[in-house]
């Protein structure tokens, strides 16, 4: 996806919901309304891509595969796909080159062909329209029912059209750094699952002294965490610091000396050299902005006419007008 495609799809989005009379702060409403928006539909596409799974339209071990591994929208796709693959396609011509299989596949309802290679000791496959290059769907259907395989190959699934796409880290680190999020994640997991339980239990109570019991209970947990809380801080005061522990997360410690500064201020095209305080501002000025400054200044005694002007001897226009006339 280009960065102009980008901009323009975001663009489409916010001007939905906002317009240019809103003001500072109801554009600031406004703005949050839309981010709640945007969360709340992936939301509802993440919970359907967990908890539903699509009807398959054939009995091809290739869509039970793409239906448990791919989003619900993103099936969709692979299924028109795979249907124009598998009823609508036939080969035209086959051949063998250099350890390959070389398929000429033609479309019932188009004129145009399509050659497809295919790799049989690595299950590479490679198709002339370049669909899955460009779109990340695979469009080598047809060659993978004829070989009789029954998975799509790892090469071709991309992890961002997956169900699982949010559920790994987005981090591609080494080491100690990976663990760290992996932990984090875990942990975050245990939380969420801590939520639900003491939500669970404060719905499931049955009367006052069950819920006087469970918050005796939590009380006493609560005062046991925070006093190893305490020992623990007495004992590890030689630990690293919140620092030490930032810098082995990013990976790069605090510098102490700045050597990258901040750059100049460069000249921009059209708009002169502006530097605050220094009287270096040479754009250029429009005639009733000439004007309005013109009619700021006081007016003075021109010696060369002898009226009250904006002008004097040096530049009187009539003085001008003689010269010209001589």
């Amino acid at each position: 996806m280009r960065t102009t495609s980008r901009s323009e799809s975001e663009n489409n989005f916010y001007t939905k919901f906002t317009n240019p009379h809103l003001t500072l702060v109801e554009f600031y409403m406004i703005f949050e309304s839309a981010l709640d928006a945007q969360r709340h539909t992936q939301g509802q596409f993440d919970n359907d891509s967990k908890h539903k799974h699509p009807e398959c339209k054939t009995s091809f071990a290739l869509e039970k595969h793409a239906s448990k591994i791919y989003t619900v929208s993103v099936f969709c796709d692979f299924q028109e796909e795979l249907e124009i693959g598998c009823f609508q396609c036939g080969l035209e011509e086959y051949k063998k080159e250099n350890g390959f299989d070389i398929f000429t596949i033609r479309e019932g309802c188009r004129i145009r062909k399509f050659d497809v290679s295919f790799n049989p000791a690595t299950l590479d496959s490679k198709c002339m329209c370049k669909m899955f290059e460009r779109l990340g769907i695979p469009h080598m259907v047809w060659v993978w029912k004829a070989k009789m395989i029954e998975y799509i190959p790892d090469a071709y699934v991309l992890n961002r059209w997956t169900s699982l796409a949010t559920k790994t880290p987005i981090f591609d680190l080494e080491g100690n750094i990976l663990e760290a999020c992996v932990n984090f994640v875990d942990c975050k997991r245990m939380l969420n699952e801590l939520w639900s339980e003491i939500h669970t239990c404060v719905l499931a109570q049955g009367n006052e002294e069950d819920l006087t019991d469970l918050v005796k209970n939590l009380k006493g947990l609560r005062l046991n965490l925070e006093a190893k809380k305490s020992s623990n801080n007495h004992e590890n005061n030689g630990s690293p610091s919140k620092a030490t522990d930032i810098a082995l997360l990013i990976g790069a410690t605090l510098p102490t000396e700045i050597v990258v500064k901040p750059p100049k201020i460069s000249k921009n095209k059209g708009t002169g050299v502006h530097v605050p305080g220094r009287g270096s501002d040479k754009r250029l000025k429009g005639d009733k902005e000439k004007a309005i400054e013109q009619s700021q200044k006081k007016k003075r005694l021109c010696r060369g006419c002898g009226e009250l002007g904006y002008h004097d001897i040096r530049n009187c226009p009539y003085k001008v007008k003689e010269n010209c006339k001589l």
